[in-house]
C-alpha cells in the first residue's frame, strides 16, 4: 500500500534512520511504539501522520543557522562536540558559531 506521505520527504528521513539502526531504536529515540513505526513504514498506519512527520523532522534533521542548510542532527552533534579545527578558517567559523548556537545539542 503506497499512501501519500510516503513521497514525503520526513518519511525518507525515517527510512534512512531505520535502514542505518533499527526500527526498535528510531521507534524508542521517537518516543513512539514499535508497532506504531512498523504500520507507518509500511503504510498501513491508519490515523495522521502529522505528528509523527513533525517529531522525526525534529528528533533527525535541523537548520543549521551557519550554514543555512538542513543537516543531520547527528552531523550537527559531531561539528558541535568536535575539537577546534584550527587548521580551516571557514570550519573554525562555523565550530565557533556553535559555540553559542540555540540548537546546540547536548
Amino acid at each position: 500500500m503506497n499512501k501519500d506521505y510516503m513521497n514525503e520527504e520526513w518519511f525518507s528521513v525515517l527510512k534512512r534512520e531505520i535502514e542505518s539502526s533499527s526500527q526498535r531504536s528510531v521507534a524508542d529515540k521517537l518516543g513512539y511504539s514499535m508497532t506504531a513505526i512498523n504500520l507507518v513504514v509500511n503504510g498501513k498506519y491508519k490515523g495522521k501522520t502529522d505528528k509523527i512527520a513533525a517529531k522525526v523532522m525534529r528528533v533527525y534533521n535541523i537548520k543549521c543557522p551557519f550554514s543555512g542548510n538542513v543537516i543531520t542532527l547527528q552531523d550537527c552533534r559531531d561539528i558541535a562536540h568536535a575539537a577546534a579545527p584550527t587548521h580551516n578558517p571557514i570550519k573554525m567559523g562555523h565550530w565557533k558559531a556553535c559555540l553559542k548556537c540555540p540548537n546546540r545539542p547536548d
